[in-house]
């Protein structure tokens, strides 16, 4: 029974969220054929279009899926089964970053095979694009944390609103890093100590945050 309900508690999110998913590596995959024009300006705005395709899915799964789930009152159909505070957070959890991680690995594997295949971006933009690549990731748990966590629209709205304005200010921080910035010119991708660590870091964060929001609504007796 309790499979049963979860399992389709994950059905019916991808099928209310699969339009997005085929959205956003629509516009990925654009951005990424914008890259291969070629130039400067081609490949700016693809690099950047490429990161807001990602960023946006991860912002929209959660917001979509959990707070507008609340807002528009359609936890009519969760409630209606004998479901679990437990039981609603592993669904909201194994579907959202389910979901996310269909575009996600989709998107970030065509960009490493055009990379590595077109040579119009050195290989050694190959770990930095992974370091960029997992901060939506990053902020995609927040926000789904904060959704399941804060039960209310104004917890996810300022994890949404935090998450959002801070990739410009981190990958602005990033650009001026020598460490980080010294080797992306190279013509082999360079696994230098910052580049772990930081890579190490996204997923260490990525892992707490899921393992926090799990514990805490554990603790929760239901989740209405």
């Amino acid at each position: 029974m309790t499979n049963s309900i979860v399992r389709q508690l994950i059905l019916k999110d991808w099928r209310l969220h699969r339009l997005q998913l085929w959205l956003s590596i629509g516009a990925g995959m654009i951005a990424l054929c914008v890259v291969l024009r070629g130039g400067e300006g081609p490949l700016v705005a693809g690099a950047v279009w490429f990161f807001i395709a990602l960023i946006l899915v991860g912002t929209m799964l959660p917001i979509n899926g959990i707070v507008n789930e609340r807002k528009k009152q359609t936890l009519a159909f969760s409630m209606s089964l004998p479901v679990s505070s437990i039981q609603y957070t592993m669904a909201k959890l194994i579907s959202t970053v389910g979901m996310f991680l269909v575009p996600w690995l989709t998107l970030l594997i065509a960009a490493v095979v055009v990379i590595e295949t077109r040579h119009i971006v050195p290989p050694g933009a190959i770990p930095i694009t992974l370091i960029l690549a997992g901060m939506p990731f990053v902020g995609l748990c927040i926000m789904t944390g904060a959704a399941l966590v804060g039960e209310s629209e104004g917890w996810g709205i300022a994890a949404n609103i935090a998450c959002n304005s801070s990739y410009g200010l981190v990958w602005y921080f990033m650009g001026r890093v020598p460490a980080l910035m010294a080797d992306v010119k190279s013509p082999v991708p360079v696994w230098n100590p910052l580049v772990i660590k930081i890579l190490s870091a996204e997923l260490g964060l990525i892992v707490l945050i899921l393992g926090l929001t799990f514990y805490i609504q554990s603790k929760k007796r239901d989740f209405v």
